[in-house]
């Protein structure tokens, strides 16, 4: 009977532990500068080299009727094998 009861004890709060650390992991992205749509269209406005990154999936690309003219398209669950693909030397822009 404890048996049982410990384990639907883990069973209820281990993906509870497993979301807090997700979301943990991902307020600690909060240290990446943000910018505005403003503020982007003042950079190119100015000719700033910026690096424009639609990290979009399939059918959120697709279906939208936004698409930055000159924007490299490089879906975020291939961003870690493609990140290559980005010029070091310039400033990123992603959305």
């Amino acid at each position: 009977m404890i048996v049982r009861y410990l384990l639907n004890t883990l069973i209820f709060f281990l993906p509870l532990l497993l979301l807090n650390q997700l979301a943990m992991t991902c307020s600690a992205n909060d240290s990446v500068p943000k910018i505005t749509v403003q503020e982007l269209k003042a950079k190119l406005d100015r000719g700033e080299d910026v690096v424009i990154l639609d990290t979009r999936t399939g059918r959120d690309y697709a279906d939208s009727k936004i698409k930055i003219k000159g924007a490299i398209r490089i879906p975020i669950v291939q961003l870690e094998s493609r990140y290559r693909e980005l010029p070091a030397d310039r400033e990123i822009v992603i959305y």
